[in-house]
């Protein structure tokens, strides 16, 4: 982030360059057969830089170009907007700088600017389905199994008309296993 802050014209051929080497790892997975991808963007987030252009102009283009091959070749792809560090960096103001990146579906925090989205804004702000609807910090991670079950029970109330129950992001590895029944249970039961 620093280099990128202060001098990002020097990076931008190393982004360049990522996105090359993730290109051979993309080219080789859909030989062998993969279909699909759940791909991360991050960058956008609202204390990531100070210059918002820097997303836009240097860290955008790359993940678009890794994104539009794997969506030519895949049928089924997730995008994930990632807040994983949201601590650190802040979440989202907005989404709409993530509005031309390609996937079948859309996965994201539902804490956006100084409010929320409902998981419903969020799939007609896409045009496509959300995947979401429970914190991977909160009763998912720490709760009883009776509260992942009804924070299970509320983001499926409060769905989306085209709609996947998940985290929305990456769930601890010390997230308990029967949480994660818990919540795949109160979805096959919805």
């Amino acid at each position: 982030m620093t280099h990128l802050s202060n001098d990002p014209d020097a990076v931008e051929q190393g982004l360049a360059n990522l996105a090359e080497s993730l290109l051979v790892f993309v080219r080789a997975c859909i030989r062998l057969g993969v279909d699909g991808f759940y791909h991360s963007t991050q960058g956008a987030e609202s204390r990531r830089f100070a210059d918002p252009a820097l997303f836009t102009d240097y860290i955008k283009p790359s993940d678009l170009t890794v994104m539009r091959e794997i969506n030519a070749h895949c049928p089924f792809n997730i995008l994930h907007i990632c807040d994983y560090h949201r601590a650190d960096f802040g979440g989202y103001a907005d989404l709409t700088p993530f509005l031309d990146y390609p996937g079948q579906i859309v996965n994201c925090n539902l804490q956006i600017g100084d409010g929320a989205m409902t998981a419903q804004e969020v799939s007609s702000l896409f045009g496509r389905p959300f995947m979401g609807g429970l914190d991977r910090l909160g009763d998912l991670a720490t709760g009883t199994e009776e509260q992942v079950r009804v924070a299970a029970r509320e983001a499926l109330q409060a769905k989306s008309d085209r709609f996947f129950l998940a985290a929305d992001c990456t769930v601890p590895g010390t997230t308990p296993w029967a949480n994660l029944r818990a919540a795949i249970e109160e979805a096959h039961r919805y």
